[in-house]
């Protein structure tokens, strides 16, 4: 939540402010690292994967997303973001994943 209201991270700001996050993210099990954008006006998650190909890889990639699609959710109904953020209900729906295709 720290995070989220932007007071842990040296020079952050609070996800009030912005309208768009880019998320590293390091999935342990395939040993890659992927980008997810976190879009707070339209409440969409695109993962930009440059190793994105059907089968076990794009399971793994959509099994890390899932979770963060319901858990951010989860977080912003209990700082209040949907106040500043509307989205459309219901609100803790979690947040469709996209993952993006042709990313070399």
């Amino acid at each position: 939540m720290k995070i989220i209201l932007g007071v842990c991270i040296r020079y952050g700001l609070s996800w009030f402010e912005v309208n768009t996050l880019l998320i590293p993210m390091h999935l342990q099990d395939l040993k890659h690292w992927v980008l997810a954008k976190l879009d707070l006006l339209n409440w969409t998650i695109e993962v930009y994967d440059s190793l994105h190909h059907e089968g076990p890889h794009n399971y793994k990639v959509q099994e890390a997303l899932e979770c963060m699609s319901k858990f951010i959710p989860m977080l912003a109904d209990r700082i209040s973001l949907f106040e500043f953020k509307s989205r459309n209900p219901p609100e803790t729906y979690p947040i469709p994943v996209t993952i993006m295709q042709d990313i070399p």
